[in-house]
């Protein structure tokens, strides 16, 4: 029998080789029992060295008496600081929950204050209207020596009140957040063309030589709004030019048109020149009294320039003057004048010497009365009525044509001015030119009037202002 070679024995299987992760774990497992270990051989021999060291059972006992004291010594004073923080925690609550409902009474008198004045400004600015007015139509030839002083004193004293209401309707008309800007393109002109007749006379009767330079350029901002911040800047000019010069004028540039107002008045040192943007803030010294205002002229040119997002300039050197002026973004290309009826921006040159007639409908005796009157003096023949009915009948039995129809806004029994329009020129083949006056400030009320190109006169009227809108008015 063939023997059979001896089968070759298997070799030894390998071990898999651990993965490197597996093997990085292990072998920080083993570092950190090695390190345990020589941790807790560490502890044994303190705790063998404090027996040594004591050497007693009694010795244990004591340390372990003083041990249990210490940490009721200090678990009191945990318990304490944990107390106090509870306390201050609780004042902190407190003061936070007292400071809360301070400033909930503070916004609900803010908010108070402002729905009064809101509510109010109809109620205070018609008697101011009626005074204004009353005072205008009196005759300066007839007065003469004190008296006539006393009128003039009176007359400046009123419209000094009255810039001072219409800054603070201003200021609660932007506490209140209701002022929201409507963009326009339209032409600066149409702006100075407003302020200028207002502000010469102030200028005049101050001794000031105001002047304004013309300008074509059309802007993209709101109208009212970007007149308001010019009003309060030529007042601010006026008032602290003791003597002198203000000019108004434009500058083109790529990025905008700079509207400044230039005076040589009293000047400002540098220190003042941001803080004067602050309400009620006045510069100290320099001739400026209480008399001159409540400094807040400039702070609503400030947030209204915000608002309007407008760059604005001052430059100033005491006893030489100042320059204030606001950048407005160019519009893109000059728009169309407004279409609309017969307004007071319709007229010719050749007619500002001729008389007219001019219907008055305000529910408030004080102001047509005062307001004929007013007309009366300036040559013009008024008719004074309540209603537009009334209006009509009284032009009928005159058999009068009317050249102007001067109405408020808010009439009796919820009629509006521009419906009292209407109701008179259906009675007339040629429509008469229209005024509306409102003690109103809804920024959308004044934008929908200049859309349909009405003029607006707001209360208290403004004499001056409402002779230059009458000098543009043809006669029929």
């Amino acid at each position: 029998m063939k023997r059979q070679p001896p089968k070759p024995a298997p070799r030894p299987k390998r071990k898999p080789r651990a993965a490197p992760a597996v093997d990085s774990t292990l072998k920080r497992l083993r570092a950190d029992n090695r390190a345990l270990r020589k941790s807790v051989k560490a502890l044994m021999d303190r705790v063998e060295r404090s027996v040594d060291d004591q050497g007693s059972a009694f010795s244990w006992f004591q340390a372990a008496a003083t041990l249990e004291e210490t940490v009721r010594q200090r678990t009191e004073q945990f318990e304490l600081l944990n107390l106090r923080l509870k306390r201050e925690l609780e004042s902190r609550r407190a003061i936070e929950l007292a400071l809360k409902q301070a400033k909930e009474v503070a916004d609900r008198a803010n908010e108070t204050k402002t729905k009064f004045l809101a509510a109010a400004s109809h109620d205070l600015r018609q008697p101011l209207s009626s005074a204004l007015l009353f005072l205008e139509s009196i005759d300066d030839r007839a007065i003469t020596g004190v008296d006539r002083d006393y009128l003039q004193k009176s007359r400046v004293a009123l419209a000094s009140l009255s810039n001072l209401l219409g800054t603070l309707l201003d200021v609660a008309r932007l506490d209140s957040g209701s002022i929201e800007p409507q963009f326009a393109d339209f032409p600066v002109s149409a702006v100075l063309d407003r302020i200028m007749p207002e502000f010469e006379g102030v200028a005049r009767s101050a001794g000031i030589d105001l002047r304004f330079a013309a300008s074509s350029v059309w802007v993209h901002s709101d109208m009212y709004l970007l007149e308001t911040v010019l009003r309060n800047l030529i007042s601010n000019a006026i008032r602290y030019t003791p003597n002198g010069t203000v000019l108004v004028g434009c500058r083109r540039r790529k990025d905008g048109l700079v509207i400044a107002v230039h005076d040589t008045g009293i000047g400002i040192d540098a220190e003042h020149l941001e803080a004067i943007f602050t309400a009620y803030y006045q510069v100290p010294a320099g001739g400026r009294g209480r008399s001159q205002g409540i400094g807040l002229g400039l702070s609503i040119v400030e947030r209204i320039a915000l608002l309007l997002k407008l760059e604005r300039e001052v430059v100033s050197e005491p006893g030489r003057g100042s320059m204030f002026a606001v950048k407005v973004r160019l519009a893109r290309r000059p728009g169309r004048a407004l279409a609309g009826r017969p307004t007071a921006a319709a007229a010719a040159p050749e007619c500002l010497a001729r008389p007219l007639s001019i219907v008055v409908i305000d529910d408030d005796a004080g102001v047509r009365q005062g307001l004929a009157a007013t007309l009366a003096k300036w040559g013009h023949r008024a008719i004074a009525a309540e209603s537009a009915t009334d209006a009509v009948v009284q032009l009928i039995s005159a058999d009068l044509t009317p050249d102007l129809v001067i109405s408020d806004y808010h009439l009796a029994d919820g009629v509006k001015g521009d419906a009292a329009y209407d109701e008179v020129a259906r009675e007339f083949d040629r429509p008469p030119a229209s005024i509306i006056m409102t003690s109103d400030p809804d920024p959308k009320l004044h934008e929908s009037l200049r859309t349909r190109g009405v003029p607006l006169v707001p209360k208290p009227l403004n004499p001056s202002r409402l002779r230059a809108l009458l000098a543009r008015i043809p006669p029929q």
